[in-house]
């Protein structure tokens, strides 16, 4: 009788497949997570960028007084007009920043704010996408 020694160590074919075949789809799942990722960071992008031109927007608009912002005079929007004056006045405009251009649209409140010890009028910048779809919002105050 022949009395082989059998090689018991090492993987079986049937072993060797299945860690492929896991192993492919644990990587397959990670791969399709990078375009997600990429999608993100640029949404995340243009809200950040849009962020800061509204806080450029209202540190503009707080050197203007209210008589000359809502006679357009000295506003940091190129082609500002008026679109809304009932009850809160609305002005439409566009504003560059970075070789970036936005749409803003200010809305500043007629009556004062009675709070205030001074005369302050309250503000609300939206800064808005090519597709009208607000970015950010942004408030201030504007002195008489």
């Amino acid at each position: 009788m022949l009395n082989r020694n059998k090689n018991t160590s090492g993987f079986t074919l049937v072993e060797i497949l299945a860690s492929v075949v896991l192993l492919t789809v644990v990587i397959s799942l990670f791969l399709s997570m990078f375009p997600q990722m990429a999608n993100i960071n640029n949404k995340n992008g243009g809200n950040l960028d849009a962020a800061n031109v509204g806080k450029e927007l209202l540190v503009s608009m707080k050197k203007i007084k209210y008589d000359q912002s809502i006679a357009l005079n000295n506003l940091p929007l190129e082609n500002a007009i008026k679109i809304g004056t009932s009850p809160n006045i609305i002005i439409s405009g566009t504003y560059n920043s970075n070789n970036q251009s936005f749409k803003a649209k200010i809305t500043i409140w007629p009556t004062p704010d009675v709070n205030a010890p001074q005369a302050l009028y309250r503000m609300q910048i939206d800064v808005m996408n090519s597709n009208d779809r607000i970015l950010t919002t942004t408030y201030g105050y504007l002195k008489k």
